[in-house]
Protein backbone atom coordinates (compact mmCIF):
# COMPACT_ATOMS: atom_id res chain seq x y z
CA UNK A 1 0.00 0.00 0.00
CA UNK A 2 1.35 3.40 -0.96
CA UNK A 3 2.40 5.57 1.93
CA UNK A 4 0.45 8.77 2.43
CA UNK A 5 2.31 11.97 1.73
CA UNK A 6 1.63 15.64 1.33
CA UNK A 7 0.32 16.67 -2.08
CA UNK A 8 3.02 18.41 -4.06
CA UNK A 9 5.96 16.75 -2.28
CA UNK A 10 7.61 13.32 -2.72
CA UNK A 11 7.07 10.75 0.06
CA UNK A 12 9.89 9.43 2.22
CA UNK A 13 12.11 6.99 0.33
CA UNK A 14 11.82 4.28 2.98
CA UNK A 15 7.99 4.34 2.69
CA UNK A 16 7.90 3.49 -1.01
CA UNK A 17 11.27 1.91 -1.89
CA UNK A 18 10.03 -1.68 -1.60
CA UNK A 19 6.69 -1.15 -3.34
CA UNK A 20 6.18 -2.53 -6.84
CA UNK A 21 5.76 0.06 -9.55
CA UNK A 22 2.44 0.01 -11.44
CA UNK A 23 2.16 -0.96 -15.09
CA UNK A 24 1.18 1.18 -18.05
CA UNK A 25 -2.40 1.07 -19.28
CA UNK A 26 -2.62 -1.72 -21.90
CA UNK A 27 -2.36 -0.26 -25.37
CA UNK A 28 -0.07 2.62 -24.36
CA UNK A 29 2.67 3.10 -26.95
CA UNK A 30 6.07 4.65 -26.30
CA UNK A 31 6.88 6.34 -29.61
CA UNK A 32 10.20 7.96 -28.77
CA UNK A 33 11.89 11.29 -29.41
CA UNK A 34 9.96 13.81 -31.51
CA UNK A 35 11.98 14.15 -34.71
CA UNK A 36 12.41 17.61 -36.23
CA UNK A 37 11.06 19.28 -33.10
CA UNK A 38 10.92 23.05 -32.78
CA UNK A 39 11.69 22.84 -29.05
CA UNK A 40 15.10 23.55 -27.60
CA UNK A 41 14.86 20.17 -25.87
CA UNK A 42 12.93 17.80 -28.10
CA UNK A 43 10.06 16.13 -26.19
CA UNK A 44 9.35 12.42 -26.17
CA UNK A 45 6.03 11.10 -27.44
CA UNK A 46 3.62 8.59 -25.91
CA UNK A 47 0.42 7.41 -27.57
CA UNK A 48 -2.48 6.73 -25.21
CA UNK A 49 -4.90 3.87 -25.97
CA UNK A 50 -7.49 6.46 -27.09
CA UNK A 51 -5.04 7.72 -29.75
CA UNK A 52 -4.05 10.99 -28.08
CA UNK A 53 -0.36 11.86 -28.32
CA UNK A 54 1.34 13.09 -25.14
CA UNK A 55 4.61 15.03 -24.97
CA UNK A 56 6.88 14.06 -22.06
CA UNK A 57 10.27 15.20 -20.86
CA UNK A 58 13.17 12.76 -21.19
CA UNK A 59 13.02 11.83 -17.48
CA UNK A 60 9.25 11.24 -17.52
CA UNK A 61 9.62 9.12 -20.64
CA UNK A 62 12.27 7.00 -18.93
CA UNK A 63 9.96 6.59 -15.92
CA UNK A 64 7.11 5.49 -18.20
CA UNK A 65 9.40 3.03 -19.98
CA UNK A 66 10.26 1.45 -16.61
CA UNK A 67 6.67 0.82 -15.46
CA UNK A 68 6.37 -2.95 -15.84
CA UNK A 69 4.37 -3.78 -12.71
CA UNK A 70 7.19 -5.94 -11.34
CA UNK A 71 10.30 -4.01 -10.30
CA UNK A 72 10.35 -1.91 -7.12
CA UNK A 73 10.50 1.88 -6.91
CA UNK A 74 14.02 1.50 -5.52
CA UNK A 75 15.07 -0.60 -8.50
CA UNK A 76 13.53 1.85 -10.96
CA UNK A 77 15.21 4.78 -9.20
CA UNK A 78 18.59 3.07 -9.55
CA UNK A 79 18.00 2.44 -13.23
CA UNK A 80 16.89 6.05 -13.83
CA UNK A 81 19.94 7.38 -12.04
CA UNK A 82 22.17 5.39 -14.37
CA UNK A 83 20.27 6.31 -17.55
CA UNK A 84 19.71 10.00 -16.83
CA UNK A 85 23.08 10.68 -15.23
CA UNK A 86 21.56 12.36 -12.17
CA UNK A 87 20.55 11.01 -8.79
CA UNK A 88 16.89 9.98 -8.59
CA UNK A 89 15.31 8.72 -5.35
CA UNK A 90 12.44 6.24 -4.93
CA UNK A 91 10.26 8.99 -3.45
CA UNK A 92 10.82 11.19 -6.49
CA UNK A 93 9.94 8.34 -8.83
CA UNK A 94 6.75 7.67 -6.85
CA UNK A 95 5.84 11.36 -7.06
CA UNK A 96 6.34 11.46 -10.84
CA UNK A 97 4.26 8.34 -11.37
CA UNK A 98 1.34 9.46 -9.22
CA UNK A 99 1.32 13.20 -9.96
CA UNK A 100 2.35 13.22 -13.60
CA UNK A 101 1.90 9.95 -15.44
CA UNK A 102 -1.24 8.75 -13.66
CA UNK A 103 -2.90 12.11 -14.24
CA UNK A 104 -1.94 11.82 -17.89
CA UNK A 105 -4.03 8.64 -18.11
CA UNK A 106 -1.30 6.11 -18.95
CA UNK A 107 -0.85 4.34 -15.57
CA UNK A 108 -2.96 1.27 -14.83
CA UNK A 109 -4.94 0.79 -11.62
CA UNK A 110 -3.02 0.04 -8.44
CA UNK A 111 -4.03 -3.54 -7.66
CA UNK A 112 -2.46 -3.42 -4.20
CA UNK A 113 -4.79 -0.70 -3.02
CA UNK A 114 -7.71 -1.83 -5.21
CA UNK A 115 -7.89 1.71 -6.51
CA UNK A 116 -10.15 1.92 -9.56
CA UNK A 117 -8.49 3.21 -12.73
CA UNK A 118 -8.81 6.92 -13.23
CA UNK A 119 -10.54 8.08 -16.37
CA UNK A 120 -8.16 9.50 -18.92
CA UNK A 121 -8.27 13.27 -18.82
CA UNK A 122 -10.38 14.79 -21.51
CA UNK A 123 -8.65 16.86 -24.13
CA UNK A 124 -9.09 20.59 -24.10
CA UNK A 125 -11.73 22.25 -26.22
CA UNK A 126 -9.27 23.24 -28.91
CA UNK A 127 -9.99 26.31 -30.98
CA UNK A 128 -11.52 25.57 -34.40
CA UNK A 129 -11.18 21.80 -33.92
CA UNK A 130 -13.24 19.07 -35.53
CA UNK A 131 -16.13 18.01 -33.26
CA UNK A 132 -18.49 15.05 -32.95
CA UNK A 133 -16.30 12.60 -34.84
CA UNK A 134 -17.86 9.35 -36.04
CA UNK A 135 -15.55 6.66 -37.44
CA UNK A 136 -17.06 5.07 -40.55
CA UNK A 137 -14.12 3.14 -42.00
CA UNK A 138 -12.36 0.88 -39.44
CA UNK A 139 -8.60 0.74 -39.11
CA UNK A 140 -8.16 -2.64 -40.80
CA UNK A 141 -10.06 -1.41 -43.88
CA UNK A 142 -8.06 1.82 -43.91
CA UNK A 143 -4.88 -0.29 -43.92
CA UNK A 144 -6.06 -1.99 -47.14
CA UNK A 145 -6.95 1.37 -48.73
CA UNK A 146 -3.57 2.82 -47.78
CA UNK A 147 -1.75 -0.21 -49.16
CA UNK A 148 -3.61 0.03 -52.49
CA UNK A 149 -2.81 3.73 -53.02
CA UNK A 150 0.67 3.69 -51.49
CA UNK A 151 2.48 3.18 -54.86
CA UNK A 152 1.20 6.58 -56.02
CA UNK A 153 3.82 8.17 -53.73
CA UNK A 154 6.72 6.57 -55.56
CA UNK A 155 8.76 9.65 -56.66
CA UNK A 156 8.67 8.95 -60.44
CA UNK A 157 4.88 8.56 -60.26
CA UNK A 158 4.54 11.85 -58.34
CA UNK A 159 6.59 13.71 -60.97
CA UNK A 160 4.55 12.27 -63.87
CA UNK A 161 1.22 13.09 -62.16
CA UNK A 162 2.20 16.68 -61.39
CA UNK A 163 3.52 17.31 -64.91
CA UNK A 164 0.41 15.77 -66.47
CA UNK A 165 -1.86 17.95 -64.33
CA UNK A 166 -0.01 21.15 -65.23
CA UNK A 167 -0.16 20.36 -68.96
CA UNK A 168 -3.85 19.34 -68.84
CA UNK A 169 -4.86 22.40 -66.82
CA UNK A 170 -3.01 24.79 -69.15
CA UNK A 171 -4.56 23.18 -72.24
CA UNK A 172 -8.01 23.44 -70.71
CA UNK A 173 -7.52 27.13 -69.94
CA UNK A 174 -6.09 27.90 -73.41
CA UNK A 175 -8.82 26.16 -75.36
CA UNK A 176 -11.78 28.32 -74.38
CA UNK A 177 -11.79 27.71 -70.65
CA UNK A 178 -13.59 30.97 -69.79
CA UNK A 179 -16.27 30.47 -72.43
CA UNK A 180 -16.89 26.93 -71.26
CA UNK A 181 -17.26 28.13 -67.68
CA UNK A 182 -19.93 30.67 -68.69
CA UNK A 183 -21.77 28.06 -70.72
CA UNK A 184 -21.59 25.61 -67.82
CA UNK A 185 -22.96 28.19 -65.39
CA UNK A 186 -25.95 28.79 -67.68
CA UNK A 187 -26.65 25.06 -67.87
CA UNK A 188 -26.58 24.81 -64.08
CA UNK A 189 -29.09 27.66 -63.82
CA UNK A 190 -31.35 26.09 -66.43
CA UNK A 191 -30.98 22.57 -65.01
CA UNK A 192 -30.47 22.97 -61.24
CA UNK A 193 -30.63 19.23 -60.69
CA UNK A 194 -27.09 19.11 -62.11
CA UNK A 195 -25.97 20.78 -58.88
CA UNK A 196 -26.56 17.41 -57.22
CA UNK A 197 -24.09 15.84 -59.64
CA UNK A 198 -21.54 18.51 -58.75
CA UNK A 199 -22.04 17.85 -55.04
CA UNK A 200 -21.70 14.10 -55.62
CA UNK A 201 -18.37 14.55 -57.41
CA UNK A 202 -17.09 16.82 -54.63
CA UNK A 203 -18.03 14.25 -51.99
CA UNK A 204 -16.17 11.50 -53.84
CA UNK A 205 -13.18 13.81 -54.28
CA UNK A 206 -13.25 14.56 -50.56
CA UNK A 207 -13.14 10.85 -49.75
CA UNK A 208 -10.24 10.42 -52.17
CA UNK A 209 -8.48 13.35 -50.46
CA UNK A 210 -8.50 11.47 -47.14
CA UNK A 211 -7.19 8.36 -48.89
CA UNK A 212 -4.18 10.48 -49.83
CA UNK A 213 -3.41 11.24 -46.19
CA UNK A 214 -3.59 7.62 -45.04
CA UNK A 215 -1.62 6.32 -48.04
CA UNK A 216 1.13 8.88 -47.40
CA UNK A 217 1.16 7.94 -43.71
CA UNK A 218 1.66 4.26 -44.57
CA UNK A 219 4.26 5.08 -47.25
CA UNK A 220 6.34 6.78 -44.54
CA UNK A 221 6.18 3.70 -42.32
CA UNK A 222 3.43 4.71 -39.86
CA UNK A 223 0.07 3.05 -39.26
CA UNK A 224 -3.04 5.10 -40.17
CA UNK A 225 -6.18 4.82 -38.09
CA UNK A 226 -9.89 5.01 -38.79
CA UNK A 227 -11.57 7.38 -41.24
CA UNK A 228 -14.90 9.08 -40.72
CA UNK A 229 -16.85 12.32 -40.60
CA UNK A 230 -17.25 15.08 -38.05
CA UNK A 231 -18.43 18.66 -37.73
CA UNK A 232 -16.03 21.49 -38.48
CA UNK A 233 -17.71 24.65 -37.18
CA UNK A 234 -21.13 23.57 -38.50
CA UNK A 235 -20.08 21.97 -41.78
CA UNK A 236 -19.85 18.18 -42.18
CA UNK A 237 -16.21 17.31 -42.81
CA UNK A 238 -14.33 14.09 -43.53
CA UNK A 239 -11.27 13.16 -41.51
CA UNK A 240 -8.55 10.53 -41.41
CA UNK A 241 -6.60 9.48 -38.31
CA UNK A 242 -2.88 9.89 -38.97
CA UNK A 243 -1.58 10.58 -35.46
CA UNK A 244 0.94 7.78 -36.01
CA UNK A 245 2.77 10.14 -38.36
CA UNK A 246 4.26 11.77 -35.25
CA UNK A 247 6.74 8.90 -35.15
CA UNK A 248 8.02 9.91 -38.62
CA UNK A 249 10.69 12.42 -39.55
CA UNK A 250 9.73 15.96 -40.51
CA UNK A 251 9.78 14.89 -44.17
CA UNK A 252 7.47 11.97 -43.47
CA UNK A 253 5.01 14.16 -41.59
CA UNK A 254 5.00 16.75 -44.39
CA UNK A 255 4.35 13.99 -46.94
CA UNK A 256 1.36 12.93 -44.87
CA UNK A 257 0.09 16.53 -44.69
CA UNK A 258 0.51 17.05 -48.43
CA UNK A 259 -0.90 13.64 -49.36
CA UNK A 260 -4.45 14.94 -49.45
CA UNK A 261 -3.56 17.85 -51.73
CA UNK A 262 -1.60 15.50 -53.98
CA UNK A 263 -4.67 13.30 -54.31
CA UNK A 264 -6.68 16.46 -55.07
CA UNK A 265 -4.37 16.93 -58.06
CA UNK A 266 -5.03 13.35 -59.18
CA UNK A 267 -8.79 13.88 -58.81
CA UNK A 268 -8.65 17.11 -60.84
CA UNK A 269 -6.59 15.39 -63.53
CA UNK A 270 -9.26 12.70 -63.82
CA UNK A 271 -11.97 15.40 -64.02
CA UNK A 272 -10.12 17.23 -66.82
CA UNK A 273 -9.64 14.05 -68.86
CA UNK A 274 -13.26 12.99 -68.33
CA UNK A 275 -14.51 16.46 -69.25
CA UNK A 276 -12.41 16.42 -72.42
CA UNK A 277 -14.06 13.10 -73.37
CA UNK A 278 -17.66 13.94 -72.41
CA UNK A 279 -18.03 17.74 -72.41
CA UNK A 280 -20.38 17.62 -69.39
CA UNK A 281 -20.69 21.24 -68.13
CA UNK A 282 -21.43 20.19 -64.55
CA UNK A 283 -18.11 18.32 -64.47
CA UNK A 284 -16.28 21.55 -65.32
CA UNK A 285 -18.12 23.27 -62.47
CA UNK A 286 -17.03 20.50 -60.11
CA UNK A 287 -13.43 20.88 -61.32
CA UNK A 288 -13.39 24.61 -60.65
CA UNK A 289 -15.00 24.14 -57.24
CA UNK A 290 -12.39 21.53 -56.29
CA UNK A 291 -9.55 23.76 -57.46
CA UNK A 292 -10.87 26.56 -55.24
CA UNK A 293 -11.24 24.11 -52.36
CA UNK A 294 -7.62 22.96 -52.78
CA UNK A 295 -6.36 26.54 -52.58
CA UNK A 296 -8.57 27.17 -49.54
CA UNK A 297 -7.12 24.11 -47.81
CA UNK A 298 -3.67 25.71 -47.91
CA UNK A 299 -4.70 28.51 -45.54
CA UNK A 300 -2.75 28.16 -42.26
CA UNK A 301 -5.22 30.29 -40.29
CA UNK A 302 -7.72 27.47 -39.74
CA UNK A 303 -7.26 23.74 -39.14
CA UNK A 304 -6.95 22.73 -42.77
CA UNK A 305 -3.97 21.10 -44.48
CA UNK A 306 -2.02 24.37 -44.60
CA UNK A 307 -2.21 24.64 -40.82
CA UNK A 308 -0.74 21.16 -40.30
CA UNK A 309 1.92 21.78 -42.96
CA UNK A 310 3.09 24.87 -41.08
CA UNK A 311 2.89 23.00 -37.77
CA UNK A 312 5.14 20.21 -39.03
CA UNK A 313 7.53 22.62 -40.74
CA UNK A 314 8.27 24.34 -37.42
CA UNK A 315 8.01 21.14 -35.36
CA UNK A 316 5.29 22.32 -32.94
CA UNK A 317 2.21 20.04 -32.84
CA UNK A 318 -0.53 22.57 -31.99
CA UNK A 319 0.02 26.21 -32.94
CA UNK A 320 -3.23 27.49 -31.44
CA UNK A 321 -2.03 26.34 -28.02
CA UNK A 322 0.88 28.79 -28.37
CA UNK A 323 -1.25 31.79 -29.29
CA UNK A 324 -1.94 32.91 -25.71
CA UNK A 325 1.68 32.54 -24.50
CA UNK A 326 2.97 34.36 -27.61
CA UNK A 327 0.57 37.28 -27.07
CA UNK A 328 1.46 37.57 -23.38
CA UNK A 329 5.16 37.54 -24.27
CA UNK A 330 4.65 40.44 -26.70
CA UNK A 331 3.37 42.74 -23.96
CA UNK A 332 5.90 45.45 -23.01
CA UNK A 333 7.83 44.66 -19.85
CA UNK A 334 6.77 41.00 -19.79
CA UNK A 335 9.30 38.18 -19.82
CA UNK A 336 8.75 35.51 -22.47
CA UNK A 337 6.28 32.86 -21.35
CA UNK A 338 7.88 29.48 -20.46
CA UNK A 339 6.01 27.87 -23.40
CA UNK A 340 7.69 30.45 -25.65
CA UNK A 341 11.14 30.12 -24.09
CA UNK A 342 11.16 26.36 -24.70
CA UNK A 343 11.05 26.95 -28.47
CA UNK A 344 14.01 27.44 -30.76
CA UNK A 345 14.56 31.12 -31.69
CA UNK A 346 13.64 30.74 -35.37
CA UNK A 347 10.55 28.71 -34.49
CA UNK A 348 9.49 31.37 -32.00
CA UNK A 349 9.80 34.05 -34.70
CA UNK A 350 7.79 32.05 -37.24
CA UNK A 351 4.97 31.34 -34.79
CA UNK A 352 4.94 34.98 -33.67
CA UNK A 353 4.47 36.07 -37.30
CA UNK A 354 1.71 33.48 -37.68
CA UNK A 355 -0.08 34.79 -34.58
CA UNK A 356 0.26 38.41 -35.73
CA UNK A 357 -1.28 37.52 -39.10
CA UNK A 358 -3.99 35.11 -37.92
CA UNK A 359 -5.52 37.38 -35.27
CA UNK A 360 -6.31 40.22 -37.74
CA UNK A 361 -7.65 37.62 -40.19
CA UNK A 362 -10.05 36.21 -37.60
CA UNK A 363 -10.90 39.68 -36.29
CA UNK A 364 -11.72 40.88 -39.82
CA UNK A 365 -14.33 38.18 -40.33
CA UNK A 366 -15.80 38.65 -36.87
CA UNK A 367 -16.08 42.44 -37.23
CA UNK A 368 -17.46 42.08 -40.76
CA UNK A 369 -20.09 39.68 -39.43
CA UNK A 370 -21.12 42.03 -36.64
CA UNK A 371 -21.25 45.06 -38.96
CA UNK A 372 -23.03 43.41 -41.87
CA UNK A 373 -25.38 41.15 -39.93
CA UNK A 374 -28.12 43.80 -39.36
CA UNK A 375 -28.19 44.55 -43.09
CA UNK A 376 -27.71 41.08 -44.53
CA UNK A 377 -29.81 38.94 -42.19
CA UNK A 378 -33.19 40.37 -43.37
CA UNK A 379 -32.20 39.55 -46.96
CA UNK A 380 -31.10 36.08 -45.90
CA UNK A 381 -34.42 35.58 -44.12
CA UNK A 382 -36.31 36.55 -47.28
CA UNK A 383 -34.16 34.18 -49.35
CA UNK A 384 -34.83 31.38 -46.85
CA UNK A 385 -38.57 31.95 -47.11
CA UNK A 386 -38.36 31.96 -50.91
CA UNK A 387 -36.32 28.73 -51.00
CA UNK A 388 -38.63 27.08 -48.47
CA UNK A 389 -41.64 27.87 -50.65
CA UNK A 390 -39.73 26.54 -53.65
CA UNK A 391 -39.06 23.25 -51.86
CA UNK A 392 -42.76 22.93 -51.05
CA UNK A 393 -43.72 23.62 -54.65
CA UNK A 394 -41.22 21.05 -55.94
CA UNK A 395 -42.57 18.40 -53.57
CA UNK A 396 -46.14 19.08 -54.66
CA UNK A 397 -45.10 18.80 -58.29
CA UNK A 398 -43.26 15.54 -57.62
CA UNK A 399 -39.90 17.09 -58.54
CA UNK A 400 -37.57 15.29 -56.12
CA UNK A 401 -34.39 16.69 -57.70
CA UNK A 402 -35.69 20.26 -57.49
CA UNK A 403 -36.65 19.74 -53.84
CA UNK A 404 -33.20 18.34 -53.04
CA UNK A 405 -31.52 21.33 -54.71
CA UNK A 406 -33.78 23.65 -52.71
CA UNK A 407 -32.78 21.96 -49.44
CA UNK A 408 -29.12 22.28 -50.45
CA UNK A 409 -29.59 26.00 -51.08
CA UNK A 410 -31.27 26.37 -47.68
CA UNK A 411 -28.24 24.75 -46.04
CA UNK A 412 -25.84 27.00 -47.94
CA UNK A 413 -27.73 30.05 -46.69
CA UNK A 414 -27.89 28.96 -43.05
CA UNK A 415 -24.60 27.21 -42.34
CA UNK A 416 -22.14 30.12 -42.77
CA UNK A 417 -24.10 32.27 -40.34
CA UNK A 418 -24.52 29.42 -37.90
CA UNK A 419 -20.78 28.74 -38.13
CA UNK A 420 -19.65 32.28 -37.33
CA UNK A 421 -22.20 32.44 -34.50
CA UNK A 422 -20.76 29.24 -33.04
CA UNK A 423 -17.20 30.61 -33.31
CA UNK A 424 -18.22 33.80 -31.50
CA UNK A 425 -19.94 31.77 -28.78
CA UNK A 426 -16.85 29.60 -28.25
CA UNK A 427 -14.56 32.63 -28.18
CA UNK A 428 -16.80 34.36 -25.65
CA UNK A 429 -16.85 31.22 -23.47
CA UNK A 430 -13.06 30.97 -23.56
CA UNK A 431 -12.74 34.67 -22.74
CA UNK A 432 -15.01 34.26 -19.71
CA UNK A 433 -12.92 31.30 -18.52
CA UNK A 434 -9.73 33.32 -19.01
CA UNK A 435 -11.08 36.25 -17.01
CA UNK A 436 -12.23 33.90 -14.25
CA UNK A 437 -8.84 32.21 -13.98
CA UNK A 438 -7.07 35.59 -14.07
CA UNK A 439 -9.22 36.87 -11.20
CA UNK A 440 -8.57 33.70 -9.24
CA UNK A 441 -4.81 34.15 -9.67
CA UNK A 442 -5.00 37.78 -8.60
CA UNK A 443 -7.02 36.86 -5.52
CA UNK A 444 -4.48 34.15 -4.67
CA UNK A 445 -1.60 36.63 -5.05
CA UNK A 446 -3.29 39.12 -2.68
CA UNK A 447 -3.95 36.49 0.01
Amino acid sequence: MAAPHQAGSPPADEDVAGLAVPALVPGTELIGRYQGSGHREAPYLVRRPDGQILQLSHLLYLVAAGLDGRRSFAGLATRLSDESGCGVTPGQVFFLVENRLRLAGIVAADSETDRPPEAAPKGRDRLLALKFRVALVPEHTVAIIARVFQPLFWPPVVVVVLLAFVVADVLLAVHGGAEQVVAGAKDLLNQPEQILLVVGVLIVAGMFHECGHVAACRYGGARPGAMGVGIYLVWPAMYSTVTESYRLSRGGRLRTDLGGLYFNVIAMLVMIVTYAQTGFPWLLAALLAWQATSVWQLLPSIRFDGYYILSDLVGVPDLFDRMGPILRSLLPGRRPHPRVQELKPWVRRVITVWVVLVIPFMAYWIVAFLVLAPYVLPTVWQALALQWNGVGSSLQAGDAAGAAVGVLRLALLVLPWAGITLVLTNLARQFVRFVGSWRARRALERS
